[in-house]
């Protein structure tokens, strides 16, 4: 008797257990089904005419989904992406003082309208006003740049012989796996700074937001080198992960300018990362 109740149980644990691993696996595989799929992106840059790399990095699941791995961990010229790093520089040495300190212009004709007027720090980040962040190098000097630059370990750390352009043409360079390793540590308050600090540059970097999810991002396009190059870094707060990104690709034509955001942006909406429509 006892052996004929205890075939049922036996039964029920098995069918239990192969339930279990039945869902499990549905589960894995619902997850992979989610994960971004970095051999598609080759379409991407194909309608855009771009050539270049895409990395994406997972907080959630500690996983980076590269497109042309080779040239992710290249590196490049950081161009406007570096007021990232200039602006944290600048707050803590104390050369600037808030987001609305306002930078005097001197009358120079810069090429660009909008740069061409008094510009507070927030409206300089945003309009990449090139002399505002040259000022800014100047004020810091050589002695606190190299410091700060070894103490966040970026890129090469290499500033050259000129401290107010050494990132628009001179020997600093990081690779766009570089720029994602500064980004984590700017989103989650762990880079060398006063934490208040890296709040106000986090802010700056604020682009686009909805109810549930906020963009923080950054252009860059180092124009004054032979083989120019274009850069779209930032990353996405999302309700289930967050979400960075660096985009390098080669400027060969001026459509590439709206490019750099263009393959980003879809990568990001085709993911699944961030929604089509912003607030």
């Amino acid at each position: 008797m006892k052996t004929l109740q205890l075939i049922p149980a036996v039964r029920n644990i098995r069918f239990l257990s192969l339930l279990i691993i039945t869902v499990l696996f549905s589960s894995i595989n619902l997850q992979l089904k989610a994960q971004p799929d970095s051999g598609k992106w080759q379409a991407i840059f194909d309608k855009h005419d771009a050539t270049g790399t895409f990395v994406l990095y997972s907080s959630k699941a500690d996983s980076f989904f590269i497109y042309n791995p080779e040239r992710a961990n290249t590196r490049f010229l950081p161009a406007s992406t570096f007021k990232i790093p200039n602006s944290l520089i600048g707050f803590e040495t104390g050369v600037i003082s808030d987001l609305d300190e306002v930078f005097i212009w001197n009358g120079t004709d810069y090429g660009y309208q909008a740069w061409n007027r008094d510009l507070s720090l927030r409206d300089a980040f945003r309009l990449s006003a090139v002399w505002v962040y040259q000022e800014i190098a100047r004020r810091v000097g050589r002695e606190s740049m190299e410091y700060w630059l070894q103490e966040i370990n970026y890129g090469n750390m290499l500033t050259g012989p000129h401290i107010d352009k050494f990132w628009l043409e001179g020997d600093i360079a990081i690779s766009p796996v570089e720029q994602i390793g500064i980004l984590r540590k700017l989103q989650a308050g762990q880079l060398p700074f006063k934490t208040e600090n890296q709040k106000l540059v986090k802010e700056i970097m604020l682009i686009k937001q909805t109810d549930t999810h906020h963009l923080y991002a950054k252009t860059g396009w180092a124009a004054r080198i032979k083989n120019s190059i274009g850069w779209y870094v930032g990353f996405a707060e999302t309700p289930d992960d967050i979400w960075f990104f660096a985009l390098n690709i080669d400027m060969r034509k001026p459509s590439d300018q709206d490019a750099r955001i263009a393959v980003s942006m879809e990568i990001l909406e085709k993911s699944g990362i961030y929604p089509e429509t912003e607030n």
